[in-house]
């Protein structure tokens, strides 16, 4: 935006973001046996789905375009699934790999045994399978984004929740870590707590076993437009 226009072509691979679709034709000489092995969206988020050739496709994958947002789409499935995954590709997308390798064994193996033993429900059989590789993938967005909420990382099989990676030591080195900011300050630089006072997390205590609140007041001096907001505690459990 609002920059000159610079000529030259991206590389188009596969795996790029802007990729429609991709597929396998896995061909015979006889027409039940071909495959269609078809993939929406970019190859590094899809799961390539079997489809014989003389079947129904089913609506999922014969809708989803750029411009409407469908969670009936599997190309949306796939896309959300890529997007979530360049927030933090490297653990993200091992994830995703085990899902695809998964999914893709399944249909392998139900399609080896659908044309091997061709029988008249080998379509709604393939229709299911695609049915739910869209719902297994939506629903791997979602844990996707739990899992690696705002830079943490949370599994609530194994009950570890809020953990976080951290940085590299040479990267914290390098954008000079060390020499950043202090430390925070554990008490509160606008008021001095009175003797005694401990801070329980519930508005403290006076050392005795008795509970102050904290408490703030406003003080809107009219000539200069400017509102000061002050904080303190209670001298000896008193309010002021």
């Amino acid at each position: 935006i609002n920059e000159p226009e610079v000529g030259g072509h991206w590389e188009r691979s596969i795996g790029l973001h802007r990729t429609s679709d991709s597929y396998v034709v896995q061909s015979s000489a006889t027409k039940q046996d071909a495959v269609l092995w078809f993939g929406p969206a970019s190859a590094l988020s899809t799961i390539y789905v079997p489809f014989v050739v003389h079947m129904e496709i089913p609506s999922s994958y014969r809708s989803g375009i750029q411009e409407v947002f469908s969670r009936s789409s599997a190309f949306w499935a796939s896309c959300v699934i890529q997007n979530i995954a360049n927030l933090k590709w490297k653990p993200m997308m091992e994830i995703v790999q085990t899902v695809q390798q998964n999914l893709e064994r399944d249909s392998i193996q139900l399609v080896t045994e659908l044309v091997t033993t061709y029988s008249e429900d080998l379509e709604s059989k393939l229709i299911a399978n695609a049915a739910h590789v869209v719902e297994t993938a939506w629903k791997l967005s979602d844990d996707l984004l739990f899992q690696f909420a705002s830079g943490f990382y949370n599994d609530p099989d194994t009950h570890v929740m809020g953990e976080t990676d951290g940085y590299p030591a040479w990267w914290l080195n390098a954008v000079g870590f060390r020499d950043g900011p202090p430390p925070p300050p554990t008490l509160t630089k606008c008021c001095r707590p009175p003797a005694g006072w401990e801070d329980d997390g519930y508005g403290g205590s006076n050392g005795d076993g008795s509970k102050h609140e904290r408490y703030g007041f406003v003080v809107t001096v009219t000539f200069t437009l400017h509102s000061v907001y002050q904080t303190g505690y209670p001298e000896n459990g008193q309010s002021q």
